[in-house]
Formats: structure tokens, C-alpha cells, sequence
């Protein structure tokens, strides 16, 4: 169902071409309208309160906020230094400091609430805890294929997302990396059972990548923010893979982060 929503709002920005904003909110409301349709429409989940409560709404999983704050940040800061070190790129002081902080900020707590939110209650929230019995590992795998399976229809159709670059190249690092995502947020809502910390990763790693894009100076944008930074080049893929592992490993020492 998710994939066919998905499927039908590329076809439709495609056919309209709206405003970018307006695209986004066609595209991003679709996972929403998916978990909304399953516990209203094919099944009762959504009129009961324990339906309601399963997708980790009602917790609010403090005790890990930093990591799902500081750690998104750190992976790709890592990758932007990676990317600084080479000679593709260089660090660019900012013309406002505080500007730059508070403009990340504010675009950090905007995509949680919003885009981000609506993701992670549909991936980590609806589905993650249903294919659990299949296995922790397994679980994350396949939440995170579905979750970049949901993406293909907007890189492949339409030109809002990932529209310079070679995708032969692109996909495999997109796939890769929103995996590896996949098992930091879905390590969270486990760890939790709270969908917050998985949505405010998740928005502070979309916000990360634009800040500190705009830090970058380049004679090569493709090979920087496409390849090798942005959203999903090959450094924030092995960053990304790192913070899992590391975060799978800090879990195991520190059960109990239910709050």
C-alpha cells in the first residue's frame, strides 16, 4: 500500500509539477496516510488505546536525546571533515555564526515535527514493531529497505531529490545509507519504545547535511554532495554504519532506557 501511495504522488508531482513545498507535502504525507489507513480502515488499531499506543507516541525516550541529537551530528560532521580533508573540498567560515546555528536549529525542529515524525511513526513506529519476530537484525534490514524502497519512485520520476549525479552510482549509496540509518533509529525505538528519539534523529541528520553543506566550498558540487558528503555520499554511509555499531554496542551496556 505504502509503495503504491508512493508510486502514485511521484506520478502526480510529476504530472502538476507544484511548488516544491507543495511536493513535499504530496510526497511526505504518504507514509501518514498508509499507517492511517491500516489502523482505521483494515483494522481496529487506531480505536483502541493500546493500538494507538504501539506506535511509541505516548513515550517520550529522554534518556537518549543526546545521542540522537549529538550523535546524528557527529556522523555527519565526521563527513564533511572527510570530505574537507580532500582536495574536492574545504571548510568555509560562515558569515553569521549565530545565524548558522539558529538557522539549523529552527530547520531541525521544523523536519522533526513534521516530515521526519511522519516517516519514522510509519517505518520505526508501525512496521518495525510487526516484523520483530523475525528477528532484531532482520527487523532493521527490511524497515530499512521498505523506507528506501518508499524514496525510488521520487528519485526516479521526479527531479526534487537526488536529480544531479549518476544514479548508478547514487542508488547503491542511497540504499546502503538509509539502512544503516535504519539501525540507529530503529535501535532507539527498541531501546525506548519511544518513536521521538528515532524522529529527532532522523530531522537532526536531514538538518545536518544542508548546514553543513553550506560550510563547503567546491569546484566539484556532484563529486561532494552527491558522492562523497550531503545526504548520502559514501563518507556518510561509513560514518553511518560506525554510529550503528557503535550505538548497538553502548545499548547492550546501558539497558533499561525507558523513560
Amino acid at each position: 500500500m505504502l509503495l503504491t501511495l508512493a508510486l502514485a504522488a511521484a506520478l502526480l508531482i510529476r504530472a502538476l509539477d507544484p511548488p516544491q513545498m507543495l511536493a513535499y507535502i504530496i510526497w511526505g504525507s504518504t507514509p501518514l496516510v498508509a499507517v492511517l489507513i491500516m489502523m482505521f480502515l483494515i483494522t481496529d488499531d487506531g480505536r483502541t488505546r493500546e493500538g494507538r499506543a504501539g506506535l511509541g507516541l505516548h513515550r517520550l525516550g529522554l534518556r537518549v536525546w543526546w545521542i540522537a541529537i549529538l550523535g546524528t551530528f557527529l556522523i555527519s560532521l565526521i563527513a564533511a571533515a572527510l570530505t574537507w580533508a580532500t582536495r574536492s573540498a574545504a571548510f568555509t567560515t560562515p558569515a553569521s555564526p549565530v545565524d548558522t546555528v539558529l538557522n539549523f536549529a529552527v530547520n531541525a525542529i521544523v523536519t522533526i515535527l513534521t516530515f521526519a515524525l511522519a516517516e519514522e511513526v510509519a517505518f520505526r513506529g508501525y512496521l518495525l514493531p510487526r516484523l520483530l519476530p523475525l528477528g532484531r537484525k532482520k527487523a532493521l534490514a527490511i524497515t530499512g529497505l521498505v523506507h528506501a524502497a518508499w524514496h525510488l519512485p521520487l528519485l526516479l520520476l521526479t527531479s526534487l531529490y537526488h536529480s544531479d549525479g549518476n544514479l548508478l552510482i547514487i542508488l547503491p549509496l542511497f540504499i546502503g545509507t538509509i539502512v544503516a540509518a535504519g539501525f540507529v533509529y530503529g535501535d532507539l525505538r527498541i531501546a525506548t519504545g519511544s518513536i521521538w528519539p528515532a524522529a529527532i534523529a532522523h530531522g537532526v541528520h536531514n538538518a545536518s547535511w544542508g548546514a553543513l553543506a553550506a560550510l563547503t566550498v567546491t569546484s566539484s558540487p556532484v563529486l561532494v554532495n552527491e558522492y562523497l558528503a550531503g545526504d548520502t555520499g559514501v563518507f556518510i554511509l561509513l560514518t553511518t554504519v560506525v554510529g550503528a555499531f557503535w550505538l548497538r554496542r553502548w545499548l547492550r551496556h546501558h539497558p533499561g532506557m525507558e523513560s
